[in-house]
C-alpha cells in the first residue's frame, strides 16, 4: 500500500505561500493541576519550496481553571518540514521550535515540537489539522500533546 502512496503522490508545486490561522487544543504530561493547553489560539506562514517547507508560527494558551501566570503561555518559532501531494491532500512532517513563555516574561524556555500536518487544498483555500507534541526541555511541566485546526490561504 505504501509503495502504491509514493507511486501516485507527486511532489508539491515548485513554490507556494501559506497564512493559516491556528485553534486547538492539548492536554499536558506534567503534573499540572490545570492544563495550559485547554485553548490554543495563533498563526502560521509557511514558505514551500520543491515540496520543502520552512515557516514561522505564534500561539497562545489559554489555562483552565485557576492556573497561575506560567501557564498562560505564548510561542514564536519556526517550522521545518517536507510536504506530499496527493491529489488535494497535502501531507508531510513539521519540525518546530523556538521559545515559549509566560505573559508577564516571568518564564521562558527553549521548546521542539515534532509533529505532522494534513492539508486539503482547493484553489486558494486550506484547511486542515496540525498535531505536535511540545517538549520543554528545562520545563517538563508544560510538555504536551497538542493539535489545532487550521484554516488559510495558500498562493
Amino acid at each position: 500500500m505504501a509503495l502504491l502512496v509514493l507511486g501516485v503522490s507527486v511532489p508539491a508545486h515548485a513554490l507556494d505561500l501559506e497564512a493559516t490561522a491556528l485553534i486547538g487544543s492539548g492536554v499536558d504530561t506534567g503534573k499540572n493541576p490545570n492544563n495550559p493547553y485547554a485553548l490554543q489560539i495563533g498563526g502560521a506562514v509557511e514558505l514551500i519550496v520543491a515540496g520543502y517547507v520552512a515557516g514561522i508560527r505564534a500561539t497562545r494558551a489559554v489555562s483552565s481553571g485557576d492556573a497561575p501566570s506560567k501557564f498562560d503561555l505564548r510561542t514564536f518559532g519556526g517550522d521545518l518540514g517536507w510536504e506530499w501531494e496527493i491529489a488535494l491532500l497535502h501531507i508531510g512532517p513539521r519540525l518546530g521550535l523556538g521559545r515559549v513563555s509566560s505573559l508577564n516574561e516571568d518564564f521562558h524556555e527553549f521548546y521542539l515540537e515534532p509533529g505532522g500536518v494534513a492539508e486539503i487544498e482547493v484553489g486558494w483555500f486550506v484547511a486542515g489539522a496540525d498535531i505536535r507534541f511540545r517538549v520543554v526541555p528545562k520545563e517538563s511541566d508544560v510538555n504536551g500533546l497538542l493539535a489545532y485546526a487550521k484554516i488559510g490561504l495558500r498562493l
